[in-house]
């Protein structure tokens, strides 16, 4: 660590990158806080509606992240050579793939919300609500996808600010309406579980208009005419595809393991979704410092590689391996020591609060390995262009293991949640193995940009 913390132009690059991101992550992360904090004054029914349902948005926003960090791959390598002309064409891509997967997503939900719900619970109270949150957010898809194409360009051009404020902006406008359409107030009839997704839903758009007026108000490098968005061709989008495919795969199939999980938590019971999702938005409050790392190291990892600086990479890589694990052990003795006091203002039951702590506490334990494995699946290789391992790595992991060990355990042995979750959580040690290997070989380094066009 001592030769980390004398590389000053290291040290400056990551805490650059890595703080505004890990503050946005935190701003984001905080909305679904605020939602389960104050919903959950409705009851555990509302909680676990609101948690599966945004379970599926989960799955739309991963895809959007994978077609975001794709783009980024070449975004990244495109600025480590200051080529904008190029950056602002994959950014148009980027938009409009993911323009075609919100009205994808976006109209599933308000069209078949009821057949989606009945698969995520068996509770009818809990699949009403649900139907009611996910209809009213079926419109927020579209707003989505532009507020992270753009974050997403910004980021790639070291330009993280900008995001952050947004999300800053979406959270405190979330807040408030929250309790103005939840509880009714400011004259307004209260409206439980709908009145949190209309409050998400206008937090959404107000965060997407910031977001474009201040790219185009101030003239920002990635403020693009349309037609410059729209420069790609058909060979550029083979291009694109060539590399993104496997992170867009990679994102949504991890989506759907996630989404796995929780069907095998409903098995158990509704406290046992109520259980996880606090769990889950407790830690990610948590892990948006690791995320945050991650995102800075696919950034610093993929400009260098652009800039022909293949060392500098390398030495980069070495060093967030080092420092991931680190800062995981960090967050876990912080998520350990305060979990019971982080778990009292949910309203929840004796029996759901004792599971929540316990859940949080193996989080803490397992948080050193995951922090170093989100790190080089989210951040290294993915900014050195190896797209095709990471992702074998993380599903092969995921939906050969760990998902059938979530099924086994819940359904066939009808073990507590805490017991389901403990199993999920070894998969973390495979996946290592797997990552130390790749890393030392060297074989994740790949100039994306150079080698399509050479292709070309």
């Amino acid at each position: 660590m001592k030769k980390i913390l004398n590389d000053k132009t290291f040290l400056k690059t990551m805490l650059t990158l890595a703080l505004p991101i890990t503050f946005q992550n935190f701003i984001t992360s905080s909305l679904n806080l605020v939602d389960n904090l104050m919903v959950g004054r409705l009851g555990e029914e509302a909680i676990a509606a609101v948690g599966l349902a945004n379970q599926y948005f989960f799955i739309f926003m991963l895809c959007i992240s994978g077609i975001n960090a794709g783009a980024s791959v070449f975004m990244s390598q495109y600025w480590g050579r200051k080529d904008v002309i190029s950056i602002k064409k994959v950014l148009g891509l980027d938009i409009t793939i993911g323009f075609i997967a919100s009205l994808i997503f976006g109209g599933a939900a308000f069209i078949i919300a009821e057949p989606i719900m009945k698969i995520l619970s068996r509770d009818i109270q809990v699949i009403e609500l649900g139907v009611q949150y996910l209809r009213i957010i079926a419109i927020s898809f579209i707003f989505t996808n532009f507020t992270q194409g753009f974050s997403s360009a910004l980021r790639s051009s070291e330009q993280p600010k900008t995001p952050m404020y947004a999300s800053l902006i979406g959270v405190l406008s979330n807040a408030f309406l929250n309790w103005v359409f939840i509880f009714g107030n400011l004259g307004v009839k209260p409206m439980g579980v709908a009145g949190a997704a209309l409050a998400t839903t206008i937090a959404r758009t107000v965060e997407m208009i910031y977001i474009i007026v201040i790219i185009y108000g101030k003239k920002n490098i990635v403020s693009s005419k349309v037609k410059e968005l729209f420069a790609f061709d058909i060979n550029f989008v083979k291009i694109y595809f060539n590399t993104s495919t496997a992170v867009i795969a990679n994102e949504l199939l991890w989506s759907l393991g996630m989404t796995a999980y929780s069907i095998a938590y409903a098995q158990i019971g509704t406290s046992a979704v109520a259980t996880m999702q606090i769990a889950t938005t407790l830690n990610n409050m948590f892990m948006v410092l690791c995320i945050g790392l991650a995102s800075a190291a696919a950034i610093m990892v993929g400009n260098k590689i652009g800039a022909n600086e293949e060392d500098v990479a390398v030495d980069y890589s070495h060093k967030i391996g080092k420092v991931a694990p680190v800062l995981g052990l960090i967050i876990g003795v912080l998520v350990w020591l305060l979990a019971p006091q982080i778990v009292k203002p949910f309203n929840v039951e004796a029996g759901t609060f004792n599971d929540t702590v316990a859940v949080l506490r193996v989080m803490a334990l397992i948080c050193p390995i995951r922090s170093y494995n989100v790190v080089m699946i989210v951040g290294i290789f993915r900014g050195g262009g190896d797209t095709i391992y990471s992702t074998l790595v993380q599903l092969g992991t995921v939906w050969f293991y760990a998902v059938p060990m979530a099924f086994l355990a819940a359904i066939v042995f009808k073990l507590p949640i805490i017991f389901v979750y403990l199993l999920i959580c070894t998969e973390e040690f495979i996946k290592i193995c797997f990552e130390r290997r790749r890393l030392k070989s060297g074989k994740w380094i790949k100039n994306v940009i150079a080698e399509n066009e050479l292709a070309a």
